[in-house]
């Protein structure tokens, strides 16, 4: 290839928004790893909902549908309350996410994955935490936030 052309190459992508978008997209995803990072941090959290209200959008839109939900949580005022309430039956759990896979589209994320753990229940009983889950991430103000997790059992 001649010198002229791979110069001419190399500066377009360099200066061009094609290569711009590039290194935008892998900041983003590694946003997008921090946010989820995060919601599995404040996930083993057992408290009144505070250190979930630090990882989700508090909007209308946001979305939850836990394994044992027989309907989807809408809006940031209902996950308040579902997250105080849901923690109280817990003594502790671990979850981690494995196997996850992301894809951002411009302020926009989806990960997909499973979540794998143990929960300790006030009973004294255990829970196998086994799910298959999609979060959904959305920038907001620079910041990526969740606005839906979704867990459902592992077909067996």
């Amino acid at each position: 290839m001649k010198p002229v052309i791979v110069l001419v190459l190399t500066t377009f992508l360099f200066v061009s928004p094609v290569g711009r978008g590039s290194a935008e997209r892998a900041g983003d995803v590694e946003g997008v790893a921090a946010a989820s990072k995060a919601f599995y941090e404040a996930l083993v959290v057992i408290d009144d909902g505070a250190a979930m209200a630090k990882v989700w959008a508090q909007t209308p839109y946001v979305t939850y549908v836990g394994p044992r939900n027989a309907s989807v949580i809408v809006g940031w005022e209902a996950q308040k309350t579902y997250w105080a309430k849901f923690n109280g039956a817990f003594a502790q759990r671990s979850v981690k996410l494995i196997d996850a896979q992301v894809r951002v589209v411009g302020n926009l994320a989806w990960e997909i994955g499973t979540e794998s753990g143990l929960a300790q229940m006030k009973d004294g009983s255990t829970r196998k935490v086994d799910w298959i889950v999609t979060n959904v991430y959305e920038k907001i103000g620079g910041r990526w936030l969740t606005v839906s997790h979704h867990v459902q059992p592992k077909p067996q």
